[in-house]
């Protein structure tokens, strides 16, 4: 038999064979050979801007991500229950010591790093400020290794340095403070007394995130423990208000984070990853998201107006031939799957040239990249953190396999309004028009 004739069971209703379907789909694409090419063209060429810009966006917010995790706490943060909600000088883990043999025994893959974040205020003869002291036990740490090469006077404290600390350069105008300045650095108690301690200026940075600039100050690790030995701490016992831990794949956040919620969390101490430590760039993040989903579903309407013309014209142009089908015993059904069958084609085209596109131009940005610098100014600081000058399109497979099953169910979607109407044919009025 051959591709063109009908089957039928019987002598009753007339049926095609899928094969023979969607070979007769593919001859009827390829009828009106340039509408067929511009509707492609159009589709992909949309496609391929989505994925770019989609990837753009997941680049920049990637690298966000990254810098904050490096400029804050870790991949996860083991610190005091409740210290999220009400941080407090007081509030510290006083047996940091037995807490990091606890967190090495479960074998993390990362670095641990013990650390001491103190509320104080800085004062010189000239001003005094509200201030972050953070004391920091590696010259290895995340931190030390993001702001030390950004450092615009003097040098790094050297470990074990009791008195150095580093300071921003916003912090430093309003001190009125240089390299070699004496800076006092007091914090309250818990029963209501002051207990002040006597920094010197080593080094000024610029990170170019101004509530880092402003209101950060770093220093060994023993410099802000003398803080905690004024609320009653063992200096012997190496009291820390938290752990910051970096994982080596980052991939494997949600596993460690389960992890060390389940082995350490208690009535005293709680593992939090970067996502509850940082809400505030969580929702940033989703509502840029929201944004560029806004844009693929402006895509989406092109692609659905772009199938259904496509589809509807071909229908409409084909209504006596639909007819003679019917007159011949082709069920509806058969008629409806065949001129479906159309759009599944048509989808199935528009998404591997818009990959071909799309994906090529991703390849290109993923290695160039784009300067966002040139774009933003000097700064490329939000949200407490900051993105790199050059961001290049990241896509992960999740990503990938999403846009791609949005776009074929869109255009499956849009085959159906022609499929039904080609489906309600009657052999009688066909054949007279």
């Amino acid at each position: 038999m051959s591709p063109m004739q009908l089957s039928s069971s019987g002598g009753h209703r007339a049926s095609l064979p899928f094969g023979v379907m969607l070979m007769l789909a593919w001859r009827n694409l390829w009828r009106q050979r340039r509408r067929t090419l511009i509707t492609l063209t159009s589709i992909a060429f949309g496609f391929g801007l989505a994925v770019v810009m989609i990837g753009l966006g997941d680049g920049a917010h990637n690298s966000m991500i990254r810098n904050a995790i490096k400029l804050g706490e870790g991949h996860i943060t083991v610190q005091p229950r409740g210290y999220l909600e009400s941080p407090a000088n007081h509030r510290f883990l006083a047996d940091g010591e037995a807490l990091a043999a606890k967190i090495r025994s479960l074998d993390v893959p990362g670095r641990v790093e013990p650390r001491i974040s103190l509320q104080v205020l800085a004062s010189t003869p000239a001003n005094s400020v509200g201030a972050a002291l953070e004391g920091l036990a590696s010259a290895d740490d995340e931190r030390v290794r993001m702001l030390k090469p950004r450092l615009v006077e003097g040098e790094w404290f050297a470990p074990g340095d009791a008195r150095g600390i580093v300071i921003g350069d916003g912090m430093a105008r309003k001190l009125k403070a240089g390299v070699g300045a004496k800076v006092v650095l007091m914090a309250g108690k818990q029963g209501g007394d002051s207990q002040a301690q006597l920094g010197r200026v080593r080094g000024i940075f610029d990170s170019k995130v101004d509530e880092l600039d402003d209101f950060l100050v770093l220093a060994d690790i023993g410099l802000a423990r003398l803080f905690l030995e004024g609320e009653g701490a063992d200096a012997t016992k190496a009291p820390v208000t938290r752990f910051a831990i970096f994982l080596d794949n980052p991939d494997t956040l949600p596993t460690w984070s389960a992890r060390l919620k389940a082995g350490l969390d208690n009535d005293q101490v709680v593992a939090l990853d970067w996502r509850e430590m940082m809400p505030q760039l969580v929702q940033f993040v989703f509502i840029d998201d929201a944004g560029n989903y806004v844009f693929l579903l402006l895509i989406l309407v092109l692609v659905v107006f772009g199938i259904v013309n496509t589809v509807l014209m071909s229908v409409l142009e084909r209504t006596r031939e639909f007819g003679l089908l019917r007159a011949l015993g082709l069920g509806r059904r058969h008629l409806l799957m065949l001129v479906f069958c159309e759009s599944l084609l048509l989808g199935l085209l528009a998404v591997v040239i818009g990959w071909i596109f799309g994906g090529g131009a991703h390849l290109w940005f993923a290695h160039a990249g784009i300067d966002v610098g040139a774009l933003m100014g000097d700064s490329t600081a939000m949200m407490g953190t900051f993105m790199d000058p050059v961001i290049h399109t990241e896509l992960s497979s999740q990503r990938v396999l999403q846009l791609t099953l949005i776009i074929f169910a869109a255009t499956l979607g849009s085959g159906i309004y022609p499929a039904i109407k080609a489906a309600r044919v009657t052999p009688v009025h066909a054949l007279r028009t």
